[in-house]
């Protein structure tokens, strides 16, 4: 009996070693790549070249961190304008979304990143929209620039949810991204993202490894360009990515992270 409890306490204590080990080197890796992207999409002057850096380091990052990453439903991102929602589980969704889409996107960010120097730089450098969320006219405004990017042919991707919760689940959807999508004439494409959360949670820092699997939806166009038309896409997407995530309803749920 004693050496089985000695041999248990064994093993649980290289497991430890291995994950703290893993923790270490995933966090090394990402500080290391980012040291060389951020300086790099600082500086270089076009956004197809920026756009490029970001893809090359986010693509290496997860076989370097033996990360399987499984996609499917790439056909369905057209190669104009469209607008694309994807749930949000942990912020490593950033770097899945880096990797996959292969051509630059404009991102709609929370406005509390304005306030903080590197990631504010960084994404007006890859021209990322701030959306205040809690504010109705300062959103209204913000889906008015998605709307005139989407007429641009612009690829704009939103976190309809707004925020991230460590509990498995959909929160409810925001209606900007639906309004913008509506008044440009646009498809929405629902992508789900399975996997980041076990891999590092919303208030957690502590990375553990995992597979990732990334679902693109067929396009949900928009029946015209008023608000009844954002609120019906908006409810289809949700809908989508119910079925698609796999995860419990959180429409009800009030979280703030």
């Amino acid at each position: 009996l004693r050496a089985s409890a000695l041999r248990e306490q064994f093993l649980r204590a290289k497991e430890v070693l291995w994950a703290h080990l893993y923790a270490g080197y995933w966090w090394g890796l990402l500080g290391f790549l980012a040291g060389i992207v951020w300086p790099l999409v600082v500086l270089l002057p076009r956004r197809a070249w920026k756009w490029r850096t970001i893809r090359a380091a986010s693509s290496v990052f997860f076989p370097l961190t033996a990360t399987p990453l499984k996609i499917s439903g790439t056909e369905h991102i057209p190669a104009g304008a469209a607008v694309l929602v994807v749930n949000h589980s942990s912020y490593f969704d950033n770097v899945v979304l880096g990797a996959i889409l292969s051509r630059p996107p404009i991102f709609a960010v929370k406005a509390e990143l304005f306030r903080k120097f590197f990631a504010r730089v960084f994404l007006e450098r890859i021209g990322a929209i701030f959306v205040e969320r809690m504010d109705v006219e300062r959103g209204a405004a913000a889906a008015q620039k998605a709307a005139r990017l989407l007429r641009a042919g612009e690829l704009v991707v939103f976190f309809p949810e707004g925020t991230l919760t460590r509990m498995p689940g959909l929160l409810a959807f925001l209606t900007g991204p639906f309004l913008a999508a509506a008044e440009a004439g646009v498809p929405v494409i629902p992508v789900a993202i399975r996997g980041t959360r076990s891999i590092l949670r919303g208030d957690q820092w502590f990375p553990r490894q995992g597979r990732v699997e990334v679902t693109i939806g067929a396009p949900i166009f928009p029946s015209g360009t008023d608000w009844s038309a954002a609120v019906t896409a908006r409810d289809a997407a949700r809908a989508e990515m119910l079925r698609l995530v796999g995860e419990p309803d959180l429409a009800e749920e009030v979280v703030t992270l």
